[in-house]
């Protein structure tokens, strides 16, 4: 009986470490591509400029970019109300959203995700992103960066089958998102309990050329906190 007891104690230490591993490597993953993407207002509008027909409609996108570049902290996980520059900015892309002219609304709906959810409005942001990923017409590689921040937003919280399929249309060698969406995919396992297929995935990423640095260095990170015998 005693032995039975802390059999029990310890599977249920390990598993509580587990998921507390994954709420930790989840959150790093969301702050490391929402950096990647708030801050990628000239990238985009490169991608755009050889599309983008209505100059005014240009020109009001690059002005909203500049207006929501710089946004308030979040304090406590609440949302923060936008004000000023920012708050007309957002209305800016929103507008532009709804304006018809598909690049640069595509473009506007990115960025209007990215200030979501800096602003810690979850819901808006995710709302956002899932619509540039189920648009046919969109850029496909926005649709991209889009289903991985639809993800990347969900890996402790959402349908695991879903986020699943959804990181497996990024995953791959030679994939530009592979690295994040294999390290998602980790998170993913931890978060089942399954430690031997995260630190598989983990291990690979530690020892594939292709995987940026700071994946790597996750990856390394994440290996390390998964150990047994570590604690």
């Amino acid at each position: 009986m005693a032995e039975d007891i802390y059999r029990e104690v310890d599977e249920e230490l390990k598993a509580e470490r587990m998921r507390a591993v994954a709420r930790r490597y989840a959150g790093v993953a969301v702050a490391a591509v929402v950096v990647i993407v708030a801050g990628a207002g000239l990238w985009s509008w490169q991608l755009a400029r050889h599309k983008a027909q209505d100059q005014v409609a240009t020109g009001t996108y690059l002005a909203a970019l500049r207006q929501t570049d710089h946004l308030p902290d979040q304090v406590g996980g609440a949302t923060v109300p936008l004000t000023g520059k920012a708050l007309s900015g957002l209305d800016s892309l929103q507008a532009l959203v709804a304006s018809g002219d598909r690049g640069v609304a595509t473009l506007a709906r990115m960025q209007e995700a990215a200030v979501q959810a800096a602003r810690g409005d979850a819901k808006a942001a995710l709302a956002a992103w899932n619509a540039v990923q189920d648009d046919p017409a969109a850029d496909p590689a926005l649709r991209h960066i889009a289903t991985l921040l639809w993800c990347q937003h969900q890996l402790d919280t959402g349908d695991i089958p879903t986020l699943r399929s959804r990181l497996s249309l990024l995953s791959g060698q030679g994939g530009a998102w592979n690295g994040l969406a294999q390290e998602a995919l980790a998170v993913l396992d931890v978060r089942e309990g399954h430690a031997d297929e995260a630190r598989k995935k983990l291990s690979a990423l530690v020892d594939s050329a292709e995987t940026p640095a700071g994946v790597r260095n996750r990856a390394q990170g994440m290996m390390q906190a998964l150990d047994p015998s570590a604690g």
